[in-house]
């Protein structure tokens, strides 16, 4: 069991690990060829970097969700040291691709940088982070919530993540609703009023017992209230 635990941790950090796009060249490679040593008229046209990100980018996001499923299943005294670990190391890497990305004062309504290497790698950590975040504060929000709370210097980096990230149109329309979600959770945005987060199964199951409770509670109480009193 111990040695299972290990390598879980392992495939856990390396979710969070720099993103590399290399294998988004060799599929660019691939389906178009070497453009300068093609003719003219063989030479692809256009090539959308972006939508080849947003591929690839969604294959790493099945990979986020089985990791969250794994991480529920491992007892709570091991869950908080796996959060642990994993926020330190989400909070590093996007303060990392923040400092790039401003160094090189690159706007989130840019191009995709598919000609820059260092821009790729921060915009890879910023994107995946992100959404890690995301699906982490969401399953486990009671967590989470008080991480952010307590450390304003995280939620102000959450805050630049959220805005450059959702500016780039880089998410898919599930992953951008989810990190709306989480924009609300911690007030990064304006709260809907008919904000819900139904991701944290313990969490919705816990409020909606204390709902019921409350309820039978206030129905004893007004029962209580009808009974006629004795005469004095």
């Amino acid at each position: 069991m111990r040695r299972s635990s290990s390598i879980f941790l392992l495939l856990l950090l390396f979710t969070v690990a720099i993103a590399k796009i290399d294998h988004v060249k060799e599929k660019t490679s691939e389906s178009h060829g070497d453009a300068t040593k093609l003719k003219g008229k063989e030479a692809p046209e256009h090539i959308d970097h972006k939508k080849l990100f947003t591929e690839n980018f969604k294959q790493r996001r099945a990979e986020h969700k089985a990791a969250i499923e794994s991480i529920k299943g491992i007892g709570k005294d091991k869950t908080r040291l796996f959060l642990e670990d994993l926020l330190k190391n989400i909070k590093n890497l996007l303060k990392e691709s923040r400092e790039t990305i401003e160094r090189t004062a690159h706007l989130a309504e840019s191009p995709f940088p598919h000609d820059s290497d260092l821009l790729k790698d921060a915009f890879s950590k910023l994107h995946e982070n992100t959404a890690l975040f995301t699906d982490l504060s969401l399953a486990f929000s009671k967590f989470f919530e008080t991480k952010v709370q307590k450390d304003r210097k995280l939620k102000t980096l959450l805050v630049w993540a959220y805005n450059y990230s959702i500016k780039t149109g880089v998410f898919d329309a599930d992953t951008e609703k989810k990190v709306n979600l989480m924009a609300q959770q911690h007030e990064l945005i304006e709260k809907d009023q008919k904000y819900f987060n139904a991701y944290d199964k313990e969490r919705v199951k816990e409020e909606l017992g204390a709902e019921d409770a409350e309820r039978k509670r206030s129905k004893s109480k007004k029962a209580e209230r009808k009974q006629p009193k004795g005469e004095l």
